[in-house]
């Protein structure tokens, strides 16, 4: 974990000011490199190699890269680069990276297996490159002022805001919150600030600007099962990959119990886990009672970590500031909880697992959806239904079946709460899509699920999972989301991933069976008691904040239909999730004075 910053021209006062933004990402090391057309400042996290011989930025010849993530496969690129006369004078990623560039340029990106946000400019052409791994764990953001040839890039947004020097809300990405409770589109919550996409290779030169598509999955179709276990713990021994002190985030599920396994198969004991419980409920603390189980029977360090609906009310505001946008995702207080009481650079977590491998009761539903709908009873019917379910029966396509299992269809009650709600439609999925935007027709789940790696895990769970981790100076690593798990995984035939008996990650469960012995027989997500903390002991603290008197958010959300739907939860249950989405969009809306 890294923070990065860089724009196209020079000024010493900027480019310290928002590397200072930055330098929780990176507090082991900060340094520059400034000349007339480009400004660059790296804070360096220090995990592989970390002595001085590896801070970036790093300079070889006529390149200049600064780079936040991990490369899993450098060591074979390094051998590789070997044998072309190529000499180290470190054992980092980031050397191999910079010289394969030099070797190969752009191409040298579809070499590299691993989690990075990085650029590397050529001093001889003049030339930014940016790029993003497929899958998007590192964020990148990126500013273009076209008139003014002012370009910009930072790991954070809050730096770019100091480049463009204006501070303007993005009003379309309002109606994607209102549907999805994230904001899938390019651009932020703040105008003319920008994602760099997964897998997007941008590139600035001669004060013009260009951006491609460049990095791609390779999906494979067809599964070998007597290859898959050995395949798995592959992947994952690449990532495990560390000088420093590594630690897991432990729950009682499949997942984390699997790479757990796989730890104590490579490091042995030397790894702490840490595992949240909730203070004064059992029922949602079953987790950690499998989590520490595990770990005395391994003789594993174990550190509780206890949240209360305290900690909720103290960091509210302070989860927003850090994420930078409105955070809808309850988990996100927990998540800053255990942030801070890590002492580890590394973290490994089990997300992922529910995406890849069916952990959903949704995925499920659509899995059984599309075994009914082969009989072709409704195929070419022109029936109407006002069954939900008996509805998605008629989708021919994999955008609709995704619209109908989201937020937007799940949640009740948008359209009360937000003023001029726009519901999203399949045509508008275009701006947000990005592997899967050529994935048209058939509604299998495969496909279902490719719409939710470019959507709800890229804007949801990398980018809530980094910037709060990083905050702390944390590198947070998920085995489960290697690309090459997803490109082997992904798309193979929902009959592998189910099975006869129609079981939940099946995969996982049939050929991991003993290592996940110890773990909860029925499980699917995170689970927390804030729904019915919501109903009495933080039922005031949420009145509180919707109301005008928090902020005015008048021309966005009807506040007053905000406190009746509170008031109709603390009776009946009745949506705490969008209820704490507008609790974290009414803090955004005042840091920022929209």
């Amino acid at each position: 974990m890294c923070g990065i910053n860089g724009f196209n021209f020079k000024s010493d006062e900027l480019i310290v000011k928002m590397s200072s933004f930055t330098k929780s990402r990176g507090p082991d090391f900060t340094d520059y490199f400034k000349s007339e057309n480009y400004s660059v400042s790296h804070n360096r996290l220090a995990i592989i190699d970390p002595e001085r011989r590896s801070n970036q930025p790093f300079r070889f010849k006529n390149l200049i890269l600064s780079f936040n993530g991990e490369i899993y496969n450098f060591l074979e690129l390094k051998e590789k680069l070997k044998s072309k006369g190529y000499n180290f004078s470190t054992n980092s990623d980031t050397e191999v990276i910079i010289k394969l560039f030099y070797e190969y340029e752009e191409e040298s990106f579809k070499f590299l297996s691993g989690i990075f946000a990085l650029s590397i400019y050529d001093s001889i052409k003049n030339k930014i490159y940016l790029i993003r791994d497929q899958v998007g764990v590192k964020p990148l953001y990126y500013y273009f002022d076209s008139k003014n040839n002012k370009f910009a890039y930072s790991s954070l947004i809050k730096p770019l805001l100091l480049v463009s020097g204006e501070n303007r809300l993005n009003s379309e990405a309002i109606k994607y919150y209102a549907n999805f409770s994230r904001n899938d589109l390019r651009e932020t919550f703040y105008k003319n600030i920008f994602k760099v996409l997964p897998g997007e290779l941008i590139i600035f030169e001669n004060n013009e600007f260009n951006k491609k598509k460049f990095l791609n999955f390779n999906f494979e179709k067809k599964f070998k099962k007597e290859e898959f276990k050995d395949n798995i713990k592959h992947f994952f021994s690449k990532q495990f990959i560390s000088d420093v002190p590594v630690a897991l985030s432990l729950s009682g599920g499949i997942d984390s119990n699997i790479i757990f396994n796989e730890l104590l198969e490579k490091k042995k004991n030397q790894f702490k886990c840490y595992s949240v419980f909730f203070k004064g409920s059992q029922k949602y603390s079953q987790d950690f009672n499998y989590a520490e189980n595990l770990c005395k029977i391994n003789n594993v360090k174990f550190e509780p970590v206890e949240v209360s609906f305290e900690n909720f009310v103290d960091n509210f505001e302070k989860v927003v500031d850090i994420v930078e946008e409105p955070v809808a995702n309850t988990n996100s207080i927990s998540n800053l909880i255990l942030s801070e009481k890590i002492d580890e650079k590394v973290l490994f977590s089990g997300d992922g697992g529910d995406e890849i491998f069916t952990g959903y009761d949704k995925y499920r539903s659509i899995f059984f959806l599309n075994l009914i709908s082969k009989l072709n009873i409704f195929r070419n019917s022109s029936l109407t239904f006002k069954n939900k379910n008996l509805r998605r029966l008629l989708i021919k396509d994999s955008r609709e079946m995704f619209l109908s299992f989201s937020e937007q269809n799940m949640s009740k009650n948008q359209d009360c709460v937000f003023k001029n709600y726009q519901k999203v439609s399949s045509k508008d999925l275009d701006k947000i899509l990005n592997h899967s935007k050529s994935t048209v027709g058939n509604p299998r789940l495969a496909n279902v699920m490719l719409h939710e790696i470019d959507t709800w895990l890229q804007n949801d769970i990398l980018l809530r999972n980094d910037k709060i981790y990083a905050n702390s100076g944390i590198e947070v690593r998920v085995p489960f989301l290697d690309k090459n798990v997803i490109e082997k995984y992904l798309m193979i035939n929902e009959f592998h991933k189910y099975g006869f008996f129609f079981k939940y990650k099946n995969l996982l469960k049939k050929f991991f069976n003993k290592e996940t012995k110890y773990s909860m027989k029925s499980k699917s997500g995170f689970n927390s008691p804030f729904a019915s903390w919501l109903r009495v002991e933080l039922f005031e603290f949420a009145n509180e904040i919707l109301d005008k008197n928090y902020y005015d958010s008048s021309g966005i959300l009807d506040l007053e239909e905000c406190k009746k739907l509170l008031k109709q939860h603390k009776n009946n249950y009745i949506n705490p999730f969008l209820i704490w989405s507008l609790i974290s969009l009414q803090v955004f809306l005042k840091k920022n004075n929209f």
